[in-house]
Parts: structure tokens; sequence; C-alpha cells
């Protein structure tokens, strides 16, 4: 339930909600005090409209010009001060809205892998790299993502506002990642620089898929559970290039590859 203030408070009861408030919402910036209160912020008017009724929202903020701009919202947040807004936001630049809310609780079934493509993070450690990811994998229809104990938290407002709404549709489970692996009965297909040629190869349209992390690539632990080795070849073959792709680049050609060869399989 959004949190609202009701009657009319004294000045000195406003003065000190409001700086436990702020206190509150800059806390959520540190990954310790998001597990502390189960809470995370989502910041600004897209993100913050693109997830209404996917969350459990905890308090709800605004400017009064954002409050005024936005008539048709269906929005009821609480007013806030430009400024206040300025000490809350992790953002460079202030946005018109925060709405902080409940992490919520999830488990991953196996069945889940059973007809679905499902992504596997072996320690993501970039923000923004995870945040799109989860686009990505949001766009491609991916809905589940198993991530490694030490893959960076999906909930902080780096990640989420990569997001850019992605979060609401995509589910991240954080677990022991080789054991997850291990007792799946499905076909793991995993990212390396010496696999096999992913525009050549058959692809399945139900399994897993690795993403290794962004400067070591795929752990010894996770490579030795993948039962198909692929890459992403540079063009034209042989020639000098950068060192390999970034992760989330990497990604969205893994992924599209897969969709296009379903595609073509129907």
């Amino acid at each position: 339930m959004t949190r609202c203030l009701v009657g009319l408070p004294s000045q000195t009861f406003f003065m000190e909600y409001s700086n436990n408030l702020r206190k509150l919402v800059k806390s959520l910036d540190e990954v310790r005090h998001r597990r502390e209160t189960g809470l995370f912020k989502i910041e600004g008017t897209k993100c913050v409209t693109d997830t209404v009724g996917r969350f459990e929202i905890e308090y709800l903020l605004a400017t009064p010009e954002w409050i005024e701009s936005n008539p048709d919202s269906g929005l009821r947040p609480l007013p806030v001060a430009a400024r206040e807004m300025t000490r809350m936001s992790s953002m460079v630049t202030p946005p018109g809205v925060i709405s902080i809310c409940r992490i919520p609780s999830r488990t991953f079934d196996p069945s889940m892998v059973e007809n679905n493509l499902v992504l596997a993070l072996d320690a993501i450690r970039d923000p923004g790299n995870l945040g799109t990811i989860i686009r990505v994998a949001d766009w491609f229809g991916i809905r589940d993502i198993l991530c490694s104990t030490d893959t960076v938290d999906c909930w902080g407002p780096k990640v989420v506002q990569a997001t850019m709404g992605s979060i609401a549709r995509v589910r991240l489970h954080y677990l022991d990642l080789p054991a997850t692996l291990s007792s799946l009965k499905c076909e793991i297909f995993g990212m390396f620089l010496d696999g096999a040629d992913i525009y050549n190869e058959p692809l399945s349209s139900a399994g897993v898929i690795v993403i290794g992390n962004e400067s070591h690539g795929v752990s010894d632990s996770v490579a030795s559970l993948v039962t198909r080795r692929l890459t992403i070849p540079s063009f034209p073959v042989g020639a000098e290039t950068g060192e390999s792709l970034n992760a989330a680049v990497a990604t969205a050609v893994t992924v599209s590859t897969f969709r296009q060869k379903q595609w073509q399989n129907k």
C-alpha cells in the first residue's frame, strides 16, 4: 500500500518525517540497506509509470511541478520539494518522481527451462551491462535470468534505471549457479572465444545461455557444465579486431540469433 500523510501534521513532525524519509531513500543506493529494508527505488517518469502495478509501492514521491504536469498519471504521490528530490536521487539530473518499492520474493523452478530460453549470468559486475541485458531479455521474450551470487545486485538504482522498466517483466534469481546448472536436464549453451560459430550451428528454442564475466569470461566451474560452446565470430574472419564484445552486446547478438533460428524453423 502506498504511504501518504493524513490530516495536518505539525511542522516539527513533518520535518522529522521528511528527514527520515530522505535518509531512507538515499540509503537505498547501497546494497546493504536494500537487503536490510527489503526496499529499492525506481526513478524517472518512464521507469515509474512502466512499473506501477508490478511492484508493491511503499512510498511515491514527486515534485509539485511533476504532479502539475502529469494530471492524468492516475498516481497520488507525496509532494517533495525539488531540492529534496535532488538530495534523494541517484541520477545526475534528478527526476521529478521516485517510487520506493518492496523487493519481490522469487523462487526458481527448474520447469521454467523446459520449454523456454533462460539466461545465466556468471559474475556480471557492471550495473549498466546488467540493466541492458535485462532489457535485451525483455525484448526477446526471455522471462527468467539465473545470476551467480557475485553478479551485481539487480535492485541497485543504476541497474533499475538502465532497464527502462524491463525490470518489471523479467525475473532474476540469485543462486548457486554451478549447483543449479548441474541439476538441470537441458542443453546449456556457453559463449566463449573458442566456441563453434553461432551462425552455423543448429540452436534450440529451450535451454540455458551462459554469459560470462566482462573481464574473465565464464568461470571454470560453470564452463565444465556447458554442453554447447559457441562464439560470435568477428568479421571478416582473420582481421585484426578488438579483443571481445561487451557482455551486453554479446547477449543481444546471441539471443537475437537464437530467436531468428527459432523463427526460421517454425
